[in-house]
């Protein structure tokens, strides 16, 4: 997220695919923030706190899921990741 905006680089893409991966393998919760659009608006931020349980690299998603919910995410969406 270069200056603060929506654009997520190259470099950050990286990091944040080697954190999903290692929370699958490692079993431990991310906070994953993402866009959805919706018709007619820009669209907004969302988040979610869980762990990896499948990172599906043919659909460019993965399912993060915590003790509420279960939730798919597309790869190319993800703005932020934290541990």
């Amino acid at each position: 997220m270069a200056n603060g905006n929506l654009e997520v680089t190259d470099k950050e893409r990286e990091a944040f695919m080697y954190m999903l991966r290692d929370s699958a393998r490692e079993n431990y919760s991310l906070n994953v923030s993402w866009c959805m659009s919706f018709e007619g608006e820009r669209g907004n931020t969302c988040s979610m706190w869980g762990v990896v349980k499948w990172v599906d690299p043919k659909a460019r998603r993965v399912q993060l899921a915590n003790q509420t919910s279960s939730q798919w995410i597309e790869m190319e969406k993800i703005i932020n990741v934290h541990a």
